[in-house]
């Protein structure tokens, strides 16, 4: 599930409440003597539920979905229409609240027999499920989508289907859907380098090599489609050394940045590409500037080994012995690194800070506009490829949207208590005699106001031309201030008596106020036992890490005491044929 990033102290909720409290305004009085035209109505439904889209399109889910709530309850026929109902259930999904979602898409299903509605659930459903990692029947819920797909959902819903039917039974459409498709849409290059995976899986080499080299003709200023097109012709790369081409693989490999995210696994590609070629002053090349980057890259621990091995196998046992010194003590401090970043995971407002800074911290361009209880950098080196783990993507999205909830119930906790207040002040209104009396002297005020400004008049007149234009302003904007202070104590006069809160308010906000505690509790709970689910992922790669340096640890050292031991024979052997010569003169 995916949750976009909202504010908490945004006051949807407090404008409902307020209007729960005070009541709200009844525009049919409007209409009450004239009747109310269709047009009319119809516009006004139509502003009513704008408010909703407005916030749809911002992604501002929450205040959408309260605005939703909200022109339901005063029976708006578009919030209670089918199509509504479907955006409804979406932005559920897209909350992170699959499970109120559900009977919204169950009950469309087993009520409307609108083709396109029909098919806008079975998407939102088939979503509802992939967010919950349920594979098999978000697949399932896709094959029911026939005909006509609504333009709001299609790309998504082709581009959701890559992902999901992992037998290629879609791919037939996929490529129909590019025909409607924009290549502007954000979906178009993912949805060919899906394409590309699904080919594969069912074989289709041709097809699938052809996919991917239109990814990989992407250019642009976008990072991430580059960082697409990059992956695309690493996928090429390895295609063509598997088929044993590993000129087309060198080729494709060259074509990578070496810098970006791929750039280590391309450049160890190239090296050993370039080995099979007997290229290896490229290989070592390609090493020399892995070489250089952080031990936490696994590409960058293989590069160390490999290179003073092919430093030997040129026959320089010199630069080897170095390059083998040199890893030994990369190794032991990768080995302190690993040991460091576990303490860091340990500390126990790392998950929350980790989550809510994750993108900056992922970033190192942004490191300056951040600040942080601990060094991420001693950290984040060793999680790349965990970040490309499902497993733990999962837990780092429950963990956002729980942080986002726990943050957002923490807010309305803390409003309980001005909640109390307005109830309290509600009912302590009244309207007494000295109402009545402010009433009367107000008329008594306003007739004097209107005759001392028609003295203010007479006496502008005898002014000058220039202070006149300034005396006759200032009146004008003191009337106007008047007239909506009498527009005010008129209405006054209409009131019988002040407005009451029905007997059920009461009672009705205690049980919010309880339910609120009880979810935050529950949301509390959920934290706790996902934290630690978070930590065991990063520790696991972690030992993966440490088992993989220790294996290349021993295998430097083995290397340089091999070397040793050939140095000291030719240093003995050449010591002895010295003895030689000289014992022969």
């Amino acid at each position: 599930m995916r949750v976009s990033t909202v504010n908490s102290t945004k006051p949807g909720l407090a404008l409902i409440f307020c209007f729960l409290v005070f009541g709200v305004f009844d525009a049919e009085h409007v209409w009450a003597k004239n009747g109310k035209p269709d047009s009319v109505l119809r516009s006004r439904q139509a502003l009513e539920y704008g408010t909703v889209f407005y916030d749809f399109y911002q992604q501002d889910y929450f205040t959408a979905l309260v605005d939703h709530e909200y022109v339901s309850h005063l029976g708006n026929p578009i919030a209670l229409g089918d199509q509504s109902q479907v955006l409804k259930g979406g932005m559920l999904v897209s909350y992170g609240v699959p499970n109120q979602a559900l009977p919204i898409f169950e009950r469309l299903l087993a009520s409307t027999h609108d083709e396109e509605t029909q098919n806008s659930a079975w998407y939102y459903l088939a979503r509802l499920y992939y967010n919950k990692s349920d594979a098999a029947n978000a697949a399932k819920a896709l094959s029911n989508i026939k005909g006509r797909v609504s333009p709001d959902v299609h790309a998504e819903y082709h581009y959701l289907a890559t992902l999901i039917n992992i037998n290629g039974n879609h791919l037939e459409k996929a490529e129909q859907a590019f025909e409607v498709l924009p290549q502007t849409s954000p979906y178009h290059p993912y949805l060919r380098f899906n394409m590309a995976i699904g080919h594969l899986k069912s074989g289709n080499l041709v097809q699938a090599v052809g996919e991917l080299e239109h990814v990989a003709s992407y250019a642009g200023q976008k990072e991430e489609l580059l960082v697409l097109a990059d992956r695309a012709r690493h996928g090429l790369a390895q295609l063509a050394i598997q088929s044993g081409n590993f000129l087309a693989a060198w080729n494709y490999l060259t074509g990578i940045r070496s810098v970006g995210l791929y750039s280590n696994r391309a450049l160890l590609t190239y090296a050993w590409a370039a080995i099979k070629l007997k290229r290896f002053e490229d290989a070592i090349s390609a090493l020399e500037i892995l070489n250089e980057r952080s031990i936490a890259l696994p590409e960058v621990q293989e590069a160390k080994v490999l290179l003073a091995h092919l430093y030997e196998q040129q026959g320089e046992p010199r630069k080897a012995l170095k390059s083998n010194l040199l890893a030994e003590k990369e190794f032991k401090k990768g080995l302190e690194q690993v040991e460091e970043a576990r303490r860091i995971i340990g500390l126990r407002d790392v998950p929350r800070e980790f989550i809510r800074n994750l993108e900056a911290i992922m970033d190192e361009s942004e490191w300056h506009g951040v600040q942080l209880s601990v060094d991420y950098k001693k950290l984040t080196p060793f999680l790349i490829d965990l970040m490309a783990s499902n497993a733990f993507t999962e837990v780092l999205r429950e963990l956002t949207d729980l942080y986002y909830i726990q943050n957002n119930l923490q807010y309305w906790s803390k409003q309980t208590a001005e909640h109390a207040l307005i109830l309290e002040n509600s009912s302590q209104k009244t309207f007494d005699k000295n109402v009545r009396q402010f009433l009367q002297k107000s008329e008594t005020l306003q007739s004097r106001f209107d005759d001392q400004t028609l003295e203010l008049r007479l006496l502008t007149l005898t002014l000058e031309e220039s202070v006149q234009d300034r005396m006759s302003a200032l009146i004008e904007t003191t009337m106007q201030e008047l007239k909506i202070l009498q527009g005010t104590v008129n209405q006054l006069k209409d009131v019988k008596a002040p407005y009451r809160l029905p007997e059920s308010y009461d009672g009705m906000v205690a049980a919010l106020h309880k339910r609120l505690d009880v979810q935050l509790a529950e949301t509390n709970k959920f934290i706790s036992v996902l934290e630690p689910v978070m930590r065991d992922l990063v520790n696991v790669e972690l030992n993966k890490h440490e088992e993989r340096m220790r294996y290349y640890w021993a295998q430097s050292r083995l290397a340089k005491a091999r070397l040793y031991d050939s140095t000291l024979l030719e240093l003995e052997q050449a010591k002895s044929m010295t003895n030689d010569s000289e014992k022969g003169e």
